[in-house]
């Protein structure tokens, strides 16, 4: 099937090489963690199934039989046990349906652009897959450039209800529904009980009783030594998508936006007066000597941090060293947000089987899926039915994390111009460490954004 590809081949290039991994992935002991703690591998996993290949997307599928759907499917490899997970589902998925076969490949992610370029091949010669896995920010661009379909007429009412807001928000541009993700992603606030314990400091234990910007900044000054920071912000991640990731929300609570609602316009948004008290903010705490710019892998895991604003991969990190650990709600200004966000799963333009394409689409991000995935990764599933049927999630610490993807949300700008969005974004928020003129530097981003979104005016 040939296609008219609105987007430019470079443009699309920059849009999966920071969609699909790059600067934000920080190593771990199995290999990489993107902005959203999936871990990636430098060496292919191994999985069970003999319907899932590894290596470059360059494979041809041949039906297995006259009456047989043979559906091209593409994941992004994973760590070890995520991948295993996600085998297992296309087990059971051809296992259920007599008629349906699918064909999968996980792709090498390198922590760089092996995904990305596979994808750029398969459409520069017309061989998308079926189904592929895409970062969920990046639906819009993906969306704009005709590489994905909606899939509006294809979920029910009730499937749509069952997935927490963000994910929607996440999965929609221009009022229909593209991706879904089986998974959600969200950062809290870590703390080392026994610091804590030690300096007698109460803690909040839910989105109401979260610590306001001074009291933040005043408990982190209070923790900070000559031994120790009082906070980590996983500046080591790098200046990319992690820094948009769990930035965004310091821009929301104070009333900000990163673009207009519209999406014509970041010019008085992302460098509007909010934006930028919320980017000083930041800076306030690099200022205070309350964080490093530089910090170790395990900054907080070895104790040499108090606090860590960062993901669900902390609680396992922090487990695994023993650390007597506990989470509160993200930080708020005026109004409570957290961050958002995940892999999800889209079905390109390319496929000729759109029913059965969604049918894989759904299977893999069922309750089923969703409450295994959540049970694999640690990560937060992306149905308000998960959260009801797992346990941990009632319960603190968890409960808090559970409250923010469930309350307070918000997923990133929907824009086919993210990419060039998040990177001025994640420039401005590293200059705050680096005791510059936000306010300039924030002008000077928002006039590469506004080029882009030229692009895209009608």
């Amino acid at each position: 099937m040939n296609k008219k590809w609105k987007m430019t081949l470079p443009t699309l290039a920059l849009l999966t090489a920071v969609a699909c991994g790059g600067e934000e992935a920080t190593e771990t002991e199995n290999g990489e963690v993107d902005e959203n703690g999936e871990e990636t591998n430098e060496e292919t996993n191994e999985g069970t199934s003999d319907d899932v290949e590894t290596g470059e997307a360059d494979t041809e599928v041949q039906a297995t039989g006259d009456e047989d759907v043979v559906l091209d499917f593409w994941i992004h490899q994973t760590g070890e046990d995520e991948t295993n997970f996600y085998i297992e589902r296309i087990d059971a998925f051809n296992d259920a349906h007599e008629d349906i076969h699918v064909d999968t490949e996980i792709i090498i992610d390198d922590g760089a652009s092996a995904y990305s370029d596979s994808i750029n091949a398969a459409l520069v010669a017309g061989e998308l897959p079926d189904v592929m896995a895409i970062d969920g920010p990046y639906t819009a661009s993906f969306a704009d450039a005709d590489v994905i379909q909606s899939i509006d007429e294809y979920i029910s009412d009730e499937d749509r209800e069952d997935f927490v807001d963000s994910i929607i928000q996440q999965g929609t541009y221009d009022g229909s529904l593209y991706t879904l993700g089986a998974m959600e992603g969200s950062v809290s606030l870590f703390y080392n009980k026994d610091i804590f314990e030690e300096e007698g400091i109460d803690v909040p234990t839910s989105v109401d009783e979260a610590w306001d910007w001074d009291e933040f900044k005043d408990v982190a000054e209070q923790l900070t030594t000559d031994e120790r920071y009082g906070l980590n912000k996983f500046w080591n991640y790098g200046i990319g998508e992690y820094m948009t990731f769990s930035g965004a929300p310091f821009v929301w609570s104070n009333g900000g936006a990163l673009i207009a609602e519209d999406g014509s316009t970041a010019d008085g948004y992302l460098n509007g007066p909010e934006a930028v008290e919320a980017f000083e903010y930041i800076q306030s705490l690099f200022d205070a000597g309350v964080v490093s710019n530089s910090p170790g892998e395990m900054q907080f895991e070895e104790g040499n941090a108090a606090m860590a604003l960062g993901g669900p991969w902390i609680a396992i990190s922090a487990e695994d060293a023993d650390l007597n650990w506990g989470m509160m709600p993200y930080p708020v200004k005026d109004e409570p947000v957290s961050p958002s966000g995940s892999m999800a799963y889209g079905m390109t333009t390319n496929s000729e089987h759109p029913e059965e394409a969604y049918e894989l689409m759904a299977w893999m991000t069922n309750a089923e899926s969703t409450e295994g995935l959540a049970e694999v990764t640690g990560m937060p599933p992306a149905r308000e039915s998960a959260f009801e049927n797992m346990e941990r999630f009632e319960e603190l610490p968890w409960s808090v994390m559970k409250e923010q993807v469930t309350e307070t949300a918000r997923a990133r700008p929907a824009t086919p111009a993210y990419p060039v969005l998040t990177d001025a974004f994640a420039e401005i928020y590293n200059a705050a460490s680096l005791d510059q003129d936000l306010q300039q530097v924030a002008d000077q981003q928002v006039e590469r954004v506004e080029r882009e979104l030229q692009r895209f005016a009608d």
